[in-house]
């Protein structure tokens, strides 16, 4: 699948998160087959389709209970629960509270906890579709907030070359070491996001070039640095560029996408 049609995927759920939303029509909506999309979404977001679904329902939840003054099974029924105990019971696994609790408590920060499998999951390259500093479930909205912000396109020199001649496994240790230096030239606020096996999109929190700019830098210094891997040693290069789209931001995030998948042809080209 390429990425536009797993942006439209998430655009899809989320215009249906308060109705009856089934992978099959996801699927059909994409204009692919169920397996396609569920193999294609786990190994992007490492997360099954269903529980990105719970996690961004229960993400609406909490917003509802601090932004609204709906009763508690009113939106267990807005979001698919027969009735509040069932609700509640999945909404303290993901929140660790009860929404009562919740709404007494907290401000809504606009995603649900940090996925316990980001600190226990032992391969590191599945889990690069997004920065360890943001969940999936925020990864929407981030989206499609920064459409008109600089961003900055990577993708890894080679790859085929190294799988081919040194094994699957050195290419997984070249991607490590990829998402290792994107990641280092990241600030705080920006969003580093997997769209392709070896092509990713850093999201800057700045509309100006500058610090963008900064990131080609940054990651381009570090082109022909070499990384050891069994008794063999290779470089690992990143064709990377900066961008920020010219006048009107795009009409949604599944453009967004297309835009930058051809930005990234530019500069492997």
């Amino acid at each position: 699948m390429r990425a536009e049609e797993l942006i439209r995927a998430l655009d899809y759920m989320e215009e249906h998160l308060e109705g009856e939303l089934r992978v099959p029509d996801i699927a059909s909506d994409c204009y692919v087959s169920v397996s396609s999309l569920q193999k294609s979404f786990r190994y992007a977001f490492g997360i099954s389709i269903n529980d990105y679904i719970l996690r961004r329902r229960f993400s609406r939840a909490a917003k509802d209970l601090l932004e609204t003054d709906d009763g508690i099974l009113e939106i267990s029924l807005k979001y698919g629960y027969a009735n509040a105990e069932s609700f509640t019971r999945g909404f303290r696994r993901i929140w660790g509270i009860n929404p009562g609790e919740y709404r007494k408590s907290r401000r809504f920060t606009g995603h649900t906890p940090k996925f316990a499998l980001r600190e226990t999951q032992t391969n590191k390259e599945d889990q690069a579709m997004i920065s360890s500093k943001y969940d999936l479930t925020e990864m929407y909205d981030i989206i499609r907030g920064r459409k008109n912000n600089a961003y900055v396109c990577a993708d890894l020199n080679g790859l085929m070359w190294i799988n081919d001649n040194l094994g699957f496994d050195a290419g997984d240790a070249a991607l490590r070491e990829m998402i290792r230096r994107l990641e280092e030239a990241c600030a705080e606020n920006d969003v580093l996001l997997r769209i392709g096996g070896d092509e990713f999109v850093i999201f800057t929190a700045e509309p100006g070039m500058d610090h963008a700019n900064d990131i080609v830098s940054k990651v381009a210094a570090q082109n022909e640095k070499k990384i050891a891997f069994g008794d063999a040693e290779f470089a690992v290069n990143i064709h990377v560029g900066a961008f920020r789209r010219a006048g009107d931001a795009p009409a949604d995030a599944e453009k967004l996408v297309s835009e930058i998948s051809e930005q990234i042809r530019t500069i492997h080209n």
